[in-house]
């Protein structure tokens, strides 16, 4: 089913009378791992044309995305509340890669190998949010709080669109590399990186398929560096 959504550079947040105005540079920073070829053709490491995992948005039901939102934040439960205001304070790559240092110290891999799996996971969340704000920008989807709805938020809602969200995005590309360095932790990583992503809906600044869908393109990210990972390993 095709649906028609709302641009979130055409209708103003709640409480407020212009629309927002946001700044989609980070869609065209420099990569890592992942090549750009004209605007919007990406290639992966290996040279192979890449489709993104990621539902175009008119293939959505924004209606009833609105309608989930809506019910949640009727019925929020102090853990949720908690869940959003934990996952929306610092930096959400911060708390990841906090995550790997702790790893390391329980699973002791020395310190040149700790460094070189930062700076896997940093290059990834680099290549990450520029995915991710070439798309919020390209397809411009508005936030819950532009559909006129007098919607409970928790927090501020971001200067930016909504469509796929940033924290499950980059949730989602930290679990593949974490997993992929520390399989023995993949219940617990799976667990901590899905609630960040939900956690934007409890917050009220996100619809849920943001969360989903963001998790899902952060996942395939992730997996193009983990392939790279691989054949570095093979090759030493």
């Amino acid at each position: 089913m095709r649906t028609e959504y709302r641009l979130w550079s055409l209708y103003p947040y709640q409480g407020e009378q212009t629309p927002p105005v946001g700044n989609p540079n980070a869609g065209f920073w420099p990569m890592f791992f992942i090549r750009r070829e004209g605007a919007n053709r990406f290639l992966d490491p290996f040279g192979k044309e890449i489709t993104w995992q990621i539902r175009e948005p008119l293939s959505i039901d924004w209606n009833s995305e609105l309608q989930i939102v809506e019910q949640t934040m009727s019925v929020i439960t102090h853990q949720q509340i908690q869940s959003a205001q934990y996952w929306a304070t610092g930096e959400i790559a911060e708390r990841f890669s906090t995550m790997l240092y702790d790893f390391a110290e329980q699973y002791p891999m020395g310190s040149p190998n700790c460094a070189r799996m930062q700076g896997f996971f940093h290059a990834t969340m680099n290549d990450v949010f520029v995915v991710c704000w070439y798309l919020k920008y390209l397809w411009d989807v508005a936030r819950p709080n532009q559909y006129g709805r007098n919607i409970r938020r928790l927090m501020d809602t971001p200067r930016f669109p909504a469509y796929p969200s940033a924290h499950a995005c980059l949730a989602g590309a930290a679990q593949e590399i974490m997993t992929y360095y520390f399989p023995q932790e993949q219940a617990r990583i799976k667990a901590t990186t899905e609630a960040s992503a939900q956690s934007r809906l409890y917050a009220g600044v996100h619809f849920k398929v943001d969360n989903d869908e963001g998790l899902r393109l952060g996942r395939q990210i992730g997996k193009i560096v983990v392939d790279v990972l691989k054949v570095q390993n093979v090759k030493q």
